[in-house]
């Protein structure tokens, strides 16, 4: 039964995608930018929705892909849309995403029919589906406000036209209509009639995002996407935008999708939080349990380089390791797994992450058994088969039982050592075909989904996948799951 004191979900983004394609060396070859790689949140009707995370995560390609200024490779966004409808679609998500996760035989004919029923509300609703005539129907209801305000105005038209376009394009109004709305919009940012009939360089930088901001809600919106609104503006007047946009949603009932960098700004603007790290979420959930009791390994580093005004309070800085990898290559598993400072032997490591792992295993410096081993030519890694392949340079002397024995003792000496995790996701070390290689077979990456621990929080990480821990045979059923990552965690 709906609850009708809730607000109800004005917009829902399901499994939503955008990758860039690169052109390879190769001419049928094709690489991708994976920029916003299957997103999914809902935001209820008067809300606030924060997105944070480096730059680079994907956050103004999440914030254009919703509003469809960019076409999305994938995924749905379903906006102002009967809530009966929309849980209609969410319940058929769930079946489909249940019956192709089982294992052995599975009813094709019902998967059919529920796709099938799945995307006749496509066609009829989602931004990602419906025609480009409809499409300009939803530009009423949802506009946005970029990051450059020196960028966002025509140079060369009036104030008064700038702000009267979305009116002439997307409503009805009678051109006294609209000048009456100008006239009224400006005065509620806080300037004058006078404003209107002056040209962009005329203003500053706070002042020009004024005008857009009002030129944004000329057609009365629900849905307002504020790609970085403050940044290129100076600390006192960022107060005055965020004030601004503060008492218009109070007044309209806008929602807003608030992306920023800045933690500070995004704790007092928002009601929810989600945390994205190269084009993923990695954790979603109400801003002060967010920003108080943070999950996410790599949300616990973000938090932690907040500055804190009282010298005489010390808080434990959690530097991340190593560069963000390329959204071209990410890794495999969970995407964090590589710079994660509780990383588990499933995250993802892979052939990449371990070549030059076993290049310092195998220097006599570091691990004087090395001796008793023959010469290693190279080292091959081939991910698609998760194997890495030392190759013994030719001419040498060796008993391959020993060599094989001699190697498992230093990868087990080596995940024994600090940050020597990805040491444990070797699973065996056998001969290869040839006679002069031995292959290295790596453990089946696990991929985390984004996950409802607690109470409207959701988090993607292993840490605190039931899946998990229940195949691992180390946890019984009820377990909070928040206390796993104190009773399991494992240091890379």
């Amino acid at each position: 039964m709906m609850n009708y004191d809730e607000p109800r979900t004005i917009l829902y983004v399901s499994h939503l995608k955008k990758y860039f394609e690169l052109a390879g060396l190769v001419r049928k070859s094709k690489n991708f930018v994976k920029a916003v790689d299957d997103i999914n949140f809902e935001v209820k009707e008067g809300e606030t929705l924060g997105i944070v995370g480096e730059t680079g995560c994907g956050k103004t390609t999440l914030g254009r892909a919703i509003l469809n200024l960019i076409e999305p490779t994938d995924g749905d966004v379903y906006l102002d849309i009967p809530e009966e409808d929309l849980r209609e679609i969410q319940a058929l998500e769930r079946k489909i995403s249940q019956i192709s996760e089982e294992t052995g035989e599975i009813d094709k004919q019902e998967l059919s029919h529920l796709k099938s029923d799945l995307h006749q509300f496509r066609k009829k609703y989602s931004l990602t589906e419906i025609s480009t005539r409809k499409l300009k129907e939803y530009r009423k209801i949802m506009q946005p406000v970029f990051q450059d305000p020196f960028s966002s105005l025509d140079p060369r038209k009036l104030i008064k036209d700038s702000i009267a376009e979305p009116m002439k394009l997307l409503t009805d109004m009678t051109p006294e209509q609209i000048q009456d709305k100008a006239l009224s919009l400006i005065m509620e940012i806080g300037l004058s009639e006078d404003h209107l009939y002056r040209f962009p360089h005329e203003f500053s930088g706070g002042q020009r995002q004024r005008l857009v901001i009002a030129r944004a809600i000329s057609i009365e919106p629900k849905l307002l996407v504020l790609d970085e609104p403050t940044s290129a503006l100076d600390v006192s007047v960022q107060a005055q935008i965020l004030n601004i946009l503060k008492e218009l949603q109070k007044s309209r009932n806008m929602t807003y999708i608030f992306i920023s960098h800045h933690l500070s700004v995004i704790r007092m603007m928002s009601d929810r939080v989600g945390v994205m790290y190269l084009g993923k979420m990695a954790e979603l959930a109400e801003t002060e349990a967010l920003f108080t009791d943070m999950l996410h390994p790599y949300t616990k580093a973000l938090m932690s380089a907040i500055p804190i005004p009282e010298p005489n309070i010390k808080r434990e800085r959690i530097v991340l390791e190593g560069e963000i990898p390329s959204p071209a290559n990410p890794p495999k598993g969970c995407y964090f797994h590589s710079r994660c400072q509780v990383a588990m032997r499933n995250c993802g490591w892979s052939p990449r992450d371990m070549g030059e792992s076993l290049r310092l295993m195998l220097d006599p410096y570091r691990n004087q058994e090395v001796q008793s081993l023959p010469n290693f030519a190279e080292i091959l890694s081939d991910e698609r088969e998760n194997t890495l392949e030392l190759v013994i340079e030719e001419g040498s002397k060796y008993d391959m039982e020993e060599v094989i024995r001699g190697l498992k003792a230093l990868v087990e000496k080596e995940a024994a050592r600090p940050k020597g995790v990805r040491f444990s996701a070797i699973t065996e070390i056998v001969p290869g075909d040839d006679p002069n290689t031995i292959v290295i077979k790596m453990l089946e990456q696990s991929v985390p989904q984004l996950k409802e621990v607690r109470k409207g929080h959701f988090v993607s990480c292993l840490i605190y996948d039931y899946n998990y821990w229940e195949k691992e045979g180390k946890t019984g059923s009820g377990e909070d799951m928040s206390e796993r990552s104190k009773v399991y965690p494992t240091a890379n």
